[in-house]
């Protein structure tokens, strides 16, 4: 599941990945951006009246559904839910009449332009080299729906991710794209209950 997960939900990084396989000495590393909130449980405002809550979780790649990655990442997005505190069960399923429904879309647009591949197979060449660093941005839409009042928030990452002899951003640690991508969707998720609750969607 991992490296189906990685070949298909990380697609500009897994493009990359092309210019390891012609030198197995070439690194890469993944580096989650700073610029979004780091966000917990404390910083969320609590809910008088906790109810149920369906999670729909749905990972796209380039605007397109990626099966692959929903199965792998809907847990993480169901774990935070539960975490946060903000609802009194969390399930996948219909959760009665007066649970309310979260939608989560995360959208994976992973290139900076389309040189991507080419900057990877380029580093190959150059047996690291002369290194790369793109960056794959991930776009979120978070709904909360119940009793027929609907809000939504919107929620932007990104990882970046080096490749060879690149250095990679001051004051970031680097670790594995799986590693980073799960980072991230914890993240995003985290942020977007915050902006929810912010709006009162949960009471």
């Amino acid at each position: 599941m991992t490296t189906t997960f990685f070949r298909h939900a990380v697609r500009g990084l897994a493009m990359l990945s092309c210019a390891v396989a012609l030198s197995g000495c070439l690194t890469m590393n993944s580096y989650v951006d700073p610029t979004l909130p780091q966000v917990a449980k404390a910083d969320i405002a609590a809910t008088a009246n906790p109810r149920p809550v369906q999670v729909a979780f749905e990972f796209r790649t380039k605007g397109s559904a990626n099966a692959a990655a929903t199965a792998e990442l809907q847990p993480r997005a169901v774990a935070v839910a539960a975490e946060s505190g903000l609802f009194s069960t969390v399930t996948r399923e219909a959760a009665g009449p007066d649970a309310g429904l979260l939608t989560v879309v995360i959208d994976n647009v992973p290139l900076d332009g389309e040189n991507a591949a080419a900057e990877g197979f380029g580093t190959g060449l150059t047996l690291g080299a002369v290194g790369s660093m793109v960056t794959d941005r991930y776009v979120s839409t978070m709904t909360y729906s119940r009793d027929g009042e609907t809000t939504s928030v919107d929620v932007r990452h990104a990882i970046h991710t080096t490749v060879g002899n690149h250095a990679g951003p001051d004051g970031l640690t680097p670790m594995t794209p799986l590693e980073a991508v799960h980072q991230v969707i914890d993240q995003i998720i985290w942020n977007g209950l915050d902006q929810l609750a912010d709006r009162r969607a949960f009471e």
